[in-house]
C-alpha cells in the first residue's frame, strides 16, 4: 500500500515557516497533507491538528493556522 505524494509550493512553504513550521518545511507539509482529514473551511480544504491547508490535487498551495476561542 503506497501513499499519495503531495509537494507543496514555494508560497506554501513560506506562509508555513511565517506561522512557525520549521526544518524540512516541504516535507513536513507533505507528511501533514497525508495525514489530513477533509475539512470544509474558508481557510482551506484539509485539516491536521491546528493547520488548515489548501490542497489542489497533489500540490499544497496554501497554509492557515486554525484559531480556536474558548
Amino acid at each position: 500500500m503506497t501513499f499519495k505524494a503531495f509537494t507543496a509550493t514555494a508560497a506554501a512553504i513560506k506562509q508555513a515557516r511565517l506561522l512557525g513550521l520549521y526544518g524540512d518545511t516541504g516535507k513536513r507539509l507533505s507528511r501533514a497533507a497525508r495525514r489530513s482529514a477533509p475539512f470544509t473551511s474558508e481557510l482551506g480544504n484539509r485539516r491536521f491538528l491546528d493547520f488548515a491547508l489548501t490542497v489542489e490535487g497533489s500540490e499544497i498551495v496554501w497554509v492557515n493556522r486554525i484559531a480556536y476561542c474558548n
